[in-house]
Order: C-alpha cells, then sequence, then structure tokens
C-alpha cells in the first residue's frame, strides 16, 4: 500500500455486505474515481474479508477488529482513520466521510483538501431506536453532538439523499446553501434486471409482489404481511417474496410473525442476493412493496429507500408508505400507490387493486421513466461529478 490516491472515502460500514448502504458506498466511491483518478476507502470488515484489496484505481483499507460494544469500536477505527489521514496529507484533493466517527480524526488531523459529510444520519438521531441504552447517556450525547457539530461546520459541503434530511439539517442550524441533495443511484443492473436469468425459479410461476431490504422495525415489514394476510382471500393466486439481508434475530422475528399469519405457503422469504440476482427477481415482481413506518427514523431523519430507486428502473411500479420521503420520488397513481403507514387494512385494499385491477397508463413505463431521469448512472454521477469538482477548487456556498 505504497500509493498515493488523489480522493478520499471513510465509512463506518462493514463493505460489500447485503445492504442498500453498500450499493450507495460502490456508487460514491466510483464518482469519486471517475472525478479524480483514484480513490482509498477506508470502512469496516469481518475477518474473512481481505485487510487490503486494490481494484483498479481503488483501494480498499479495511478495519477488522470485531469489538460487540460499539463506542469501543468507534474509538479505535477514529485511531484507524487518523494514521490513514495523516500518511496522506498533502496529496488528496477531497475527502467524503459518512459519520462522526470517521470526520472528526479526519478533520482533527486537517488533511490540507476540503470535505464533504454526507449525511444519511447523525448518531445522535440513530441512537434513540438503535441503542436506547445508549441514547439515554446524556454525558455521550453531549459529547457525540459536540462531534456532530464540528463536522457540520467544518466540512466545505453537506450530501444527502432527501429532502427531509436536508431539512433535519437546516433544523440543526446548517446552512441551507451548504446542502446538496442527491438521490441513491440505480445501477446498470436493475435497468436490464429482464435480460437477466431469475435466480428464484418460483418466481416464473405465479403472481409476486415482492420487498427488498431490512427487517428493522421501521421498515414495516410486519404491516406488509398482515396486510398480505387480511387480502389474501381475494388473490388466491398472489404470493409475496421478502428478499432480505438481515440478522439472524430479526429473521426469526419475521418467521414469527409469517406463521402466526398462516401465510407461509405464499410467503417467500428468502436469503440475500447479488446485485445481478435481485435485479432479476425486481423484474418479474408485479409490484414491490416499500411500507416504511411513521416513525421518526423515516418522518425526520430521511432517506432514499434503495429498493423504491432499483424497482423503479426494473420498471416495477411500487406500493409505498404516504410519507414525504417516498412522495418525493413517487407519484400516486403513476408510478404507484401511497398508503397511510401501518394501517394494515388500508395496506390490504392497495395490494388487492394492484393485483385485481392494476394501475392505468402504463405504470411500467412510467416508473422506468422516473427512474431514468432521477436515479441513473449518468444523470446521479454527473451531479455528484460537479459537486466533487466544485468543493475541491475551493468553491464556497
Amino acid at each position: 500500500m505504497n500509493t498515493r490516491a488523489a480522493s478520499l472515502y471513510i465509512a463506518f460500514d462493514v463493505f460489500p455486505r447485503a445492504k442498500g448502504s453498500s450499493s450507495h458506498i460502490a456508487s460514491m466511491v466510483r464518482g469519486l474515481e471517475r472525478a479524480f483518478g483514484s480513490v482509498r476507502l477506508l470502512c469496516l470488515g469481518t475477518p474473512e474479508m481481505p485487510a487490503y484489496q486494490r481494484e483498479g484505481n481503488i483501494e480498499i483499507v479495511r478495519f477488522r477488529e470485531r469489538r460487540r460494544d460499539l463506542l469501543a469500536r468507534a474509538t479505535r477505527f477514529a485511531r484507524f482513520v487518523g494514521q490513514h489521514t495523516r500518511a496522506l496529507r498533502g496529496g488528496l484533493k477531497l475527502a467524503v466521510f459518512r459519520d462522526p466517527w470517521g470526520g472528526y480524526p479526519l478533520l482533527r488531523s486537517e488533511p490540507g483538501c476540503p470535505a464533504v459529510f454526507e449525511v444519511n444520519a447523525l448518531p445522535s438521531w440513530e441512537l434513540a431506536y438503535s441503542r436506547p441504552g445508549l441514547a439515554a447517556d446524556a454525558a455521550l450525547q453531549a459529547k457525540l453532538r459536540d462531534m456532530e457539530r464540528l463536522c457540520l461546520r467544518r466540512a466545505a459541503r453537506v450530501l444527502c439523499v432527501s429532502s427531509v434530511t436536508r431539512c433535519a439539517l437546516v433544523a440543526e442550524g446548517v446552512e441551507a446553501g451548504r446542502v446538496d441533495v442527491i438521490p441513491n443511484v440505480a445501477h446498470d443492473e436493475f435497468f436490464a434486471g429482464a435480460s437477466l436469468p431469475c435466480p428464484i425459479g418460483e418466481l416464473e410461476e405465479g403472481d409476486w409482489c415482492g420487498y427488498i431490504g431490512g427487517l428493522q422495525p421501521w421498515q414495516g415489514v410486519e404491516t406488509l404481511i398482515d396486510a398480505f394476510a387480511l387480502a389474501a382471500p381475494d388473490i388466491p393466486l398472489a404470493r409475496l417474496l421478502i428478499l432480505h439481508g438481515d440478522t439472524p434475530r430479526m429473521v426469526r422475528s419475521i418467521e414469527r410473525r409469517i406463521m402466526r399469519s398462516r401465510m407461509g405457503e405464499r410467503i417467500l422469504l428468502h436469503k440475500p442476493l447479488p446485485v445481478e440476482g435481485v435485479a432479476a427477481a425486481l423484474a418479474r415482481l408485479r409490484f414491490t412493496a416499500v411500507p416504511l413506518a411513521d416513525t421518526p427514523r423515516n418522518t425526520v431523519q430521511g432517506c432514499c429507500p434503495i429498493k423504491l430507486v432499483e424497482s423503479l428502473a426494473a420498471g416495477t411500479p411500487v406500493v409505498a408508505s404516504d410519507l414525504a420521503v417516498c412522495r418525493e420520488w413517487v407519484s400516486a397513481e403513476r408510478e404507484g400507490l401511497l398508503v397511510t403507514p401501518g394501517d394494515a387494512r388500508a395496506w390490504a385494499l392497495a395490494l388487492r387493486r394492484m393485483f385485481r385491477d392494476p394501475l392505468p397508463g402504463g405504470p411500467a413505463s412510467a416508473a422506468r421513466r422516473r427512474a431514468e431521469a432521477k436515479f441513473s448512472w449518468h444523470v446521479v454521477h454527473e451531479q455528484l461529478h460537479n459537486m466533487f469538482q466544485y468543493v475541491a477548487a475551493g468553491g464556497v456556498a
């Protein structure tokens, strides 16, 4: 590892893994490669992954120490980041970080280049629902807030994927003119999903809808299962695919929900697939569901659901929760339907309608057009490229 990368991306995430964050990280790294020629990614890794990996102009350096204690792991990762940023000082044109665990040591080491803070969530927001025990620690929250404020203040630009997140950041005191909203990208495989071999034989027969994504409570999968059970008598040929990439504990919880619904023979809970497999599966569904719950995780923090983006690219209509994070990208009665979050009966009616009375006006074509205009590789990366070059040149809002 004796090269000197021209750009740097820091993520306190395991990469790669079967989650939407990995797709986003890959997109950002490729955007930096396009803008600056070479990039180094500092991220987490499992013991099975190589500590160092090189793919052309992209270097991946992984912090592989496994600790159950989040704060201990974050502290050690921050030291790891500090060591690398000091070694790269003077050679970087731009650095991008996803969280304070990477941003704080980067900015403290003064790498001599501008930095972009890519905010998908601030830890002080997330702890309330991901680790409530830590959220109750007032001293820890105060320290986190100090780190976040430093990162938000000293970053040249702040980047997010949703207007909802942008509003939350402005409420934190960030100047609106310093925040860019650029959505998640749909990779080329999703636009070509129909031409790829289907990895799940059952999808070639029957009438399928699907959910692709995590199983955490804020995703609303329980509502979808309950709604499917309510609608099932009226749509006897319909089946539901749940394609997840979650922990065994979360999977067991969903399995119990399926058993209680008595839909075990009509709901397929499937293990993760590679990108090509997900794309092929999406293209063979009648529609997908994005049943996000009405919680601060979605209504305050905001998001641009990967599952929604990729479904539209596949030309597959969407039934989504009627929340701002979905309304931003889906028009009701055009690319799909918007339904009251958490209302199983309303969702059952929507599922029944999508199976029995498809939307008029070619929703598949409308979905594809929306994806091409908003989420295609060319469109998103042109926006990223322009922002990266502007910041690297010393531009200010």
